[in-house]
């Protein structure tokens, strides 16, 4: 590597998150190479069912493939940053971070080296063979595995990325009732569960997808317990339906988080009053355990869901002010315990002030309720279609 590109390199791993600083194992993997520039590569799957080929290009005498052919292959999900210098590659349901035009790859937390930088040509990216007869079966050894005789690689049969499920949260439940309204005749928890199971009848009679809820019935749940079933349910998305509440009844309107650090004074007093119930209902030590789990799971779980959790907030939002009619409070950022742990794109959704006696009475109204699951599927349903046509 020369000056120009190890200067390069140290650039583009700066620009890297702060923890990947402190907490990278740098693990060079250097193989020899031949120079033999083959036509193509054959997959061979271990279900038996057929073969799929890698075309090859001969680039200064080395044999590159278009990152593309790994949509082919392997049914991955490619995307890129330009301005951090980054090419995102999901593949067997995990995250490969590429730096722009080196030979550098970041792979659960390690850096590794393929020898041959990225090229970019007209646009396209393009990898070395290498990368997939001898990286790949190295940090996926379970998966895929080269056979040098044959030059064959032989792979398990690619990952459903497909959109199929997703978790519905209704907030609180049993002992904890979350706001009360402006009357007091009804809790937060009732209303949030009432809107959950219309806007799962709506999705699922609408969408082929499955919707799951977290609670059917009026029974307290942890919040680590939320985001777990929905991680174990292999969930699409996560959104979490609360109401709102504030000192002031004259507070109104709509508005929809993702999990970042609170920006406005606003979205921290609602991110205290939502997260204050894990100390009343679950305990001190419950608290110190998601403080805990702060920077890593904010940091490195959510960090690579961020812009899709923003964009699935924003078409949440958008819908459920154009359904309504409701005030648009806008797409907030807040650190929710309950987001937290969630392995996938995740929302906390806040239809509504109950603090406020005329947005109470709407709550409580079955129809304004439809209302609000209607903008919910609508916007499940603008984000799912963004989602398959470019997986």
């Amino acid at each position: 590597m020369n000056r120009g590109q190890s200067g390069l390199v140290t650039r583009i791993i700066q620009r890297l998150d702060p923890y990947l600083l402190t907490t990278l194992c740098i693990c060079l993997f250097l193989v020899p190479i031949s120079n033999y520039a083959e036509d193509r590569l054959t997959i061979e799957y271990s279900n038996g069912q057929g073969n799929e080929y890698i075309n090859l290009r001969d680039i200064d005498g080395i044999s590159f493939f278009s990152i593309n052919e790994l949509n082919k292959a392997f049914n991955a999900f490619i995307s890129t940053d330009i301005i951090d210098g980054r090419v995102f590659i999901d593949i067997y349901d995990q995250r490969l971070v590429f730096l722009i035009e080196t030979s550098y790859m970041v792979y659960q937390s390690d850096i590794y080296s393929f020898i041959h930088s990225m090229r970019n040509i007209d646009g396209n990216y393009y990898l070395p063979a290498v990368f997939l007869k001898r990286l790949m079966p190295k940090i996926m050894p379970d998966k895929i595995s080269y056979v040098p005789q044959r030059s064959v690689i032989r792979a398990q049969p690619a990952v459903d990325t497909s959109f199929r499920t997703i978790v519905i949260d209704p907030g609180h439940g049993g002992r904890d009732p979350g706001a009360l309204s402006a009357s007091g005749q009804v809790t937060e928890k009732e209303i949030v569960l009432a809107v959950s199971k219309i806007a799962k009848e709506i999705i699922e009679k609408n969408l082929d997808i499955e919707v799951l809820l977290t609670r059917e019935d009026d029974r307290f749940m942890p919040l680590q317990e939320r985001t777990a079933f929905a991680n174990d349910n292999d969930a699409n998305i996560f959104v979490s339906i609360h109401a709102n509440a504030a000192p002031r009844s004259s507070a109104h309107g709509v508005e929809v988080y993702f999990l970042s650090a609170a920006r406005t004074d606003e979205a921290r007093a609602v991110e205290i009053i939502e997260n204050s119930v894990v100390a009343k209902y679950e305990g001190e030590e419950a608290v110190k355990q998601y403080d805990d789990l702060t920077f890593i799971l904010m940091d490195m779980a959510q960090a690579e869901q961020l812009k899709e959790s923003s964009y699935l907030a924003i078409k949440l939002q958008a819908n459920l002010v154009e359904k309504t009619g409701g005030a648009d409070r806008g797409v907030r950022q807040a650190g929710f315990y309950v987001l937290r742990g969630a392995y996938m794109p995740s929302v906390l959704v806040e239809l509504g002030f109950l603090s406020n006696p005329t947005e109470e009475r709407k709550l409580r109204d079955t129809s304004y309720q439809r209302k609000l699951a209607e903008a919910i599927y609508e916007g499940v349903k603008s984000y799912m279609y963004n989602y398959e046509m470019f997986r």
